[in-house]
């Protein structure tokens, strides 16, 4: 049962759950349908809250809303990741070398906090299998933040928040796929913060080009997840 805390809606505590439950713990799938009424009885909570939490959900990439089909968790497609991709290249790059440039001794207290906090989580929690830890995963979102939060470009900021948010899903399942590969994140991340820090704003974007295109190049070495259940879901759009 899900209980109002503080403040807080239930929907937008659901929307945590079910969000966890996507990235987190791989419950839910890409491409797999999400029934409102199965989702009541799951949580414990109205149909109007389900209805909101999804939408919520929606707004952030993670599901997508069908006419006359109901909700599914948003399917990955290679298409869909290559223009993800190419974008965040585009567009946080740009904000990076603005922030190097623009960044003032805040900024870089803010940015190696932020570095502190991500490096002290552990990518994954203990487990059969392992798990995605979500602290981590929010601290990771919180350091990319920081990078690029001096740029002084509020829309760049809202156009890299967005394209943040949309890839999302492809992270977490780029995660899984690190188990495979032997992936040096923390080593990527150390090299952002330490260009980032001694002001080189060539040397910054061409990491984190290059840690951008990495996840993409995880994720086509380790496969995209698809529902047995349901082929077609996670087909291309």
């Amino acid at each position: 049962m899900v209980k109002r805390e503080g403040g807080e809606s239930l929907a937008v505590t659901v929307y945590g759950q079910v969000r966890s439950a996507i990235l987190d713990r791989g419950e839910f799938t890409p491409g797999q349908r999400l029934k409102p009424a199965d989702l009541t009885s799951q949580y414990g909570v109205s149909l109007s809250v389900i209805r909101e939490a999804l939408g919520l959900l929606a707004a952030k990439g993670l599901v997508r809303i069908e006419r006359n089909r109901g909700f599914r968790v948003t399917p990955l497609s290679c298409e869909t990741l290559n223009d993800l991709t190419e974008a965040r290249v585009i567009n946080e790059c740009a904000a990076l070398r603005l922030s190097v440039q623009h960044g003032d001794v805040a900024w870089e207290s803010q940015v190696l906090a932020a570095h502190h906090r991500l490096a002290s989580e552990p990518l994954f929690l203990p487990g059969d299998p392992p798990t995605r830890n979500a602290r981590w995963a929010a601290a990771h979102i919180e350091f990319h933040h920081a990078l690029i939060a001096a740029c002084d470009n509020a829309v760049l900021l809202d156009i890299c928040e967005h394209l943040a948010d949309s890839a999302e899903l492809y992270r977490a399942w780029s995660a899984a796929g690190t188990r495979e590969v032997q992936r040096d994140v923390a080593g990527e991340h150390r090299g952002l913060l330490d260009a980032a820090l001694t002001r080189d704003a060539n040397l910054a974007a061409e990491r984190l080009a290059a840690h951008i295109t990495r996840t993409r190049q995880i994720l086509l070495e380790f496969g995209f997840p698809h529902v047995d259940a349901e082929p077609a879901a996670s087909a291309a759009r």
